[in-house]
């Protein structure tokens, strides 16, 4: 009995251990599998995290090389592409500081401080062509296309502009066509071309013309040969210092742009002609010639004759017949 029992005793001792062994068993089991879970929860994880992953690379390539097919910020710098819509900006003209307010802002345009023209409050004869370059600019700058309606707008209200006002002139053509050029290419690169566009607006004299005196508004320009008749410059003109006749200066009268004029002085002994300068800063090139002669009295035509009066009439008149008689 004592036996049986000790060898009934040992099946159950070992019970415990076999339940251990198995516990263990299902453990390494369970270890064993883990691991491959990882990869699916991982994979999850990617594919959740790869869309924002991009977007630095891509915000990073956009402010780097913005990409060629949508609208580009502002106009490239450079000659012109053949085929390639190039804008001729407005071209070199000369400032100084004795220029009015128009030569600072066209400047400020020419190098394309939208900034400057935005914040300036300077006076100008046509505030609305200064008004359409800062609208302009702006375009140009951000290419949005609330700009460039704004910028069409403003064009629009541009009155017309008279010949003397180059400046002015050259600004607004610059500005259709970077308009025009916009609307024909949407979504394409504009390039400006400004390093070889020249000075469209020399200061120079062309000409003049006289404005009273017998021969007013004739060609050549003539005035007598005591002077006094008033003669305007024609050419363009920023500011004028003073006008020389033959080297002598005579007063000039005129605003900024002009128009400018002069009243012509009298002959020099036994001549019949002057040569006409303009000094400013800068200087304005070109001469004109201003000649001088009397007008020439008409020459008298024939004087007409009037017919002769026929003589009286002497004759008697003829005897009256009597009433009744036979004559």
């Amino acid at each position: 009995m004592h036996s049986q029992t000790g060898a009934a005793a040992r099946p159950a001792a070992r019970l415990p251990g076999t339940a251990a062994a198995l516990c263990l068993l299902v453990l390494a089991v369970g270890c064993a599998a883990q691991p491959s879970a990882p990869p699916e929860s991982q994979a999850s994880t990617t594919t959740t995290a790869a869309p924002p992953a991009p977007e630095p690379a891509a915000t990073t390539s956009s402010s780097a090389n913005p990409p060629t097919a949508a609208p580009l910020p502002g106009p490239a710098d450079g000659p012109p592409v053949a085929g390639g819509p190039v804008i001729r900006w407005v071209p070199i003209g000369p400032a100084a500081p004795t220029d009015p307010p128009e030569g600072t802002l066209y400047e400020l345009l020419r190098n394309r401080d939208c900034a400057g023209l935005r914040e300036s409050t300077l006076n100008t004869a046509f505030p609305a062509v200064w008004k359409a370059a800062e609208a302009t600019c702006q375009a140009l700058a951000t290419d949005l296309p609330a700009d460039w309606q704004q910028a069409q707008a403003a064009l629009a209200g541009v009155p017309g502009l008279p010949p003397g006002r180059c400046w002015e002139i050259k600004v607004t053509e610059s500005l259709h066509q970077a308009v025009a050029l916009r609307t024909a290419h949407p979504g394409v690169q504009l390039l400006v071309n400004a390093a070889g566009a020249g000075d469209d607006c020399p200061r120079q004299l062309t000409g003049l013309t006289v404005l009273d005196g017998p021969s007013a508004g004739a060609a050549p320009p003539s005035v007598p040969f005591g002077g006094g008749a008033k003669v305007r410059l024609e050419g363009f003109f920023v500011n004028v210092d003073k006008v020389l006749v033959d080297g002598n200066p005579v007063d000039v009268q005129g605003t900024p742009f002009g128009p400018f004029e002069f009243y012509a002085p009298p002959a020099a002994s036994g001549a019949t002609s002057a040569t006409v300068a303009v000094v400013a800063t800068p200087p304005v090139s070109g001469e004109a010639a201003l000649l001088y002669a009397d007008p020439t009295p008409p020459v008298p035509g024939p004087t007409p004759t009037t017919p002769p009066t026929p003589p009286p009439d002497t004759s008697s008149p003829p005897p009256e017949t009597p009433a009744g008689a036979t004559p």
